[in-house]
């Protein structure tokens, strides 16, 4: 067995990474020959053509921060508001760096201070998106994503954006305060290189850990878009402006952010939507593995509703996979869908508390045996309110058996009264118990059970998650196969 796990595992191909990271240092091996030989290394004073060059990459930048913050509010993280906010502060800054190109905006005596705000801002446009950039991959923000509400990211963005035009107008009208800041020179501007460097380098091994795993091609990019980033600012620290050297770090800062484009652009062209293709680029997709792994109190309740009840083994797995995905055909929001998972697969965990005479008799129940049956939602939730991290959980397991119709129990409730994760939830189940096996009867086979969802939709059953689901299995609300 051993040797078979061997072979399957991927082979490491020394090649392509020597040549990958040939390619990578190609340009500080340029720079290192021009710096060697000062006569090929000329000045080529074009203020023009640094305008627009650098105003590409803005734009660029720019543009590669509205598709991140539409994936930003779809997931509803802030591993992905970081990556928005990084190239934002990109664009922004590194616009004012083209603007106050000496000779485009100022010239003559009023060019008296560009020169300083072209060197601050130089060193500033990768500085603070690279701060950004390594807090999206710290094990801090990893660690408490589940903790932090999502709801103050919209005034982050506003935040960044007021800054940015501060900053920006302070360039243009005012341009000795910022030419006043220090950090376009020594010995302020190595220590702000150097950090960018260092968090730059974190960046690309944090990624290229996530590469080596999902082979996503959004991954690779990024992880050359940091060293391309990181060689970028160290041309610019060593770099003497205007010389042909100098213009290095200006084609690396325009490669990294295309790079990026580029391969967001092609997933995007294959049907991927910019939720999945960030979802996939970060590890951001919930699995129900996952989230037993990170909660130890889910995983010790589910394990013992699962050995209570022997007639049901992993019917509470699949139903939180299956509540994730209508989740995800719903396009909810990553925190809901952790919800999901987590509710899925405590939902049954008040039979912890129901005879197992009950539970695992092999015929239909009395009507006494169902009055007991339909006590564990309650008794589900009075489990859940005593683990004070599980309270959004505990409302959604006591709901689970509600119907749309207001049918349902323990409380009758109809409608939006139910919690929107418990009427998810109740399709799952339903789903899930009709394809399965009971003590009382055999599983239906797919499509009965795709018959019986649509006769309940809108009357038992939440009409959105039924199609939502529907459409996750490939199938057409009409009973017809979805397209492709």
């Amino acid at each position: 067995m051993a040797s078979a796990a061997v072979v399957s595992r991927p082979r490491f191909k020394w090649g392509s990474s020597a040549a990958g990271l040939g390619s990578l240092l190609f340009p500080a091996g340029i720079f290192a020959w021009l710096a060697a030989h000062p006569a090929s290394d000329p000045s080529v004073i074009v203020p023009r053509q640094h305008f627009f060059i650098v105003t590409v990459v803005s734009l660029l930048a720019f543009g590669l921060a509205i598709l991140l913050a539409i994936a930003a509010v779809q997931i509803a993280q802030y591993r992905v508001l970081f990556f928005c906010l990084g190239f934002m502060a990109m664009g922004g800054i590194f616009a004012v760096h083209g603007i106050d190109t000496p000779g485009i905006l100022k010239t003559g005596a009023d060019a008296k201070y560009a020169g300083s705000v072209l060197g601050v801002s130089a060193y500033l446009s990768l500085f603070v998106p690279a701060v950004f950039f390594a807090a999206s991959y710290t094990p801090l923000t990893a660690a408490f994503e589940r903790r932090l509400p999502f709801s103050p990211a919209g005034w982050l963005i506003v935040l960044l954006a007021t800054a940015l035009a501060i900053y920006g107008a302070l360039a243009v009208v005012s341009t000795e305060v910022i030419a006043g800041l220090p950090f376009g020179v020594k010995p302020y501007s190595t220590a702000m290189g150097l950090t960018t460097i260092a968090l730059l380098l974190f960046a690309a091994w944090r990624q290229a850990a996530a590469y080596l795993v999902g082979r996503q091609p959004l991954q690779g990019a990024l992880v050359l878009a940091f060293i391309l980033l990181a060689e970028a600012q160290g041309i610019m620290m060593l770099g003497q402006v205007w010389r042909l050297s100098w213009w290095l770090y200006h084609g690396l800062m325009l490669l990294s952010v295309g790079l990026a484009v580029s391969a967001l652009a092609a997933q995007r062209a294959k049907g991927l939507s910019f939720r999945e293709v960030m979802e996939a680029t970060l590890e951001l997709q919930v699995k129900v593995g996952v989230e037993l792994e990170h909660a130890e109190s889910i995983a010790a309740l589910a394990a013992a509703v699962e050995a209570k009840d022997e007639n049901t083994k992993g019917h509470n797995t699949r139903v939180a996979e299956l509540a994730v995905q209508i989740g995800r055909a719903m396009e909810l929001p990553t925190d809901k869908l952790r919800t999901l998972a987590r509710a899925g697969l405590l939902h049954d965990v008040g039979k912890i508390g129901i005879p197992d005479a009950i539970l695992n008799k092999p015929g239909p129940l009395d009507a006494d045996e169902w009055t007991a049956i339909k006590r564990h939602p309650d008794l589900g939730h009075e489990i859940l309110l005593r683990v004070p991290s599980l309270r959004r959980e505990a409302e959604i397991v006591i709901a689970h058996h509600e119907r749309i119709d207001g049918s349902g129990y323990p409380r009758g409730l109809r409608g939006e009264q139910i919690p929107l994760e418990a009427r998810i939830l109740a399709v799952a189940d339903t789903y899930d118990v009709l394809v399965s096996n009971r003590p009382y009867r055999q599983a239906f086979d797919r499509e009965r059970a795709l018959r019986i969802l649509r006769e309940e939709s809108g009357t038992h059953l939440w009409e959105p998650a039924v199609r939502a689901l529907l459409r996750s299995l490939g199938e057409g609300v009409d009973g017809r196969a979805a397209a492709a």
